[in-house]
């Protein structure tokens, strides 16, 4: 079977103290905001990651990147509390599209088993009937 892709999530407790804010050295008006994740995604979970985040309409005054297992937001100061409102609607929604990728997974894994399975018997009815056609 295939990869099954993990959920991602921030790090819980998140201490707000200790989350790491830094002046974006590229942009004068810009800070970058190190969020913990509970884990390092995957490949799958950062590619739906990037396709919720270009669907998303409030993407224009704000880069998100993923590094590890940290999430970066580099942006200017105002409006945070929307800001982050926003990354964890995304990351819901992500772990939406996670859980809808692995159920697929799992179809396909099932569909791949049963064709197998389907083979196998139709290998097994075709030698009874070579056994009884050819023998007389």
């Amino acid at each position: 079977m295939r990869e099954l892709a993990k959920k991602v999530n921030f790090s819980r407790p998140i201490d707000v103290d200790n989350i790491v804010i830094e002046k974006d050295p590229f942009h004068t008006q810009a800070y970058i905001v190190d969020f913990p994740l509970d884990s390092e995604p995957c490949y799958i979970w950062q590619t739906l990651f990037d396709l919720e985040l270009r669907s998303s309409l409030d993407f224009w005054d704000r880069k998100v990147m993923i590094v590890g297992k940290k999430l970066k937001l580099v942006t200017i100061p105002n409006d945070i509390k929307g800001k982050v409102d926003w990354i964890k609607r995304t990351m819901d929604a992500t772990n939406k599209r996670v859980e809808n990728y692995n159920q697929n997974q799992k179809e396909i894994h099932i569909a791949e088993e049963e064709k197998k399975k389907d083979i196998e018997t139709i290998k097994v009815i075709r030698d009874a009937m070579k056994a009884k056609l050819t023998t007389g």
